[in-house]
């Protein structure tokens, strides 16, 4: 027989999986670049996955530019994600300073974790390693004469309120008109919900709201895919089957 918590674990994990072929309407490439995905350490989550997987199905993207790499899940993600798809001239462009991660380092104490080798194996034993363009740098040092326009841009750089505002004002003014941009940790750091928030009073993109703790947006009103992926998470949400983190 199943205990309380085991039963209760078995319930989220059947919610889970049902809400996540709602996003992706069933689309059977999710799971086979999932299998890959998620394979490499990380935060990065399937629920968070499946809903810009719709998303990139959907625009379709070609560049993807990602603040905050680590050791490399979601560069992953994205990658197989544009090659499944068949995106014409497909690039992911991971942008980190490799110098560790933020919570990592607070609780070991470290002031620095190099991860830039493990995350270049990580893209090869993928197979990856030739659509994803890796820049060593801060974001704001990236930013620099930085010319090319990005149809998806995930931010999930360092948590304060200084550097997400940095990374929005740097970054959102390169994105397509019918790009999307992801703001990872919206419910779960104050700092950031508040700079996202700041972002979008001045001006800079429209946040189209709150997608499974991520903050999801554009340049102009959200396109059916992004409603649709609203309207899952706004459901869920109601029938507490998933809880943001605690900020």
């Amino acid at each position: 027989m199943f205990g309380p918590n085991a039963l209760k674990a078995a319930l989220a994990s059947a919610a889970e999986t049902q809400t996540i072929e709602d996003l992706v309407r069933d689309d059977r490439r999710f799971a086979d670049v999932w299998s890959v995905a998620s394979v490499v350490p990380g935060s990065f989550g399937p629920l968070n996955a499946a809903a810009m997987f719709g998303l990139l199905r959907d625009l379709p993207a070609a560049r993807v530019v990602e603040i905050g790499s680590y050791l490399g899940r979601s560069t992953v993600f994205f990658a197989k994600t544009l090659q499944i798809m068949k995106a014409q001239s497909p690039q992911v462009v991971a942008i980190d300073p490799h110098t560790g991660d933020r919570q990592q380092m607070e609780m070991l104490g470290a002031a620095r974790l190099p991860s830039f080798d493990l995350f270049s194996t990580h893209l090869a034993a993928c197979g990856v390693s030739d659509l994803v363009r890796p820049i060593v740098k801060r974001s704001s040092e990236a930013a620099v004469g930085w010319a090319e326009p990005i149809d998806f841009l995930y931010i999930d750089g360092w948590h304060s309120y200084e550097a997400v505002m940095q990374d929005g004002r740097d970054w959102l003014p390169h994105l397509r008109p019918a790009g999307v941009v992801f703001f990872d940790d919206y419910a779960r750091y104050a700092e950031v919900s508040r700079a996202v928030e700041d972002l979008a009073a001045e001006g800079r993109f429209v946040l189209w709201g709150n997608a499974f703790g991520q903050a999801v947006g554009g340049r102009g009103d959200s396109p059916p895919a992004a409603q649709r992926m609203l309207k899952i998470t706004r459901t869920v949400l109601a029938r507490r089957l998933y809880r943001p983190r605690n900020r």
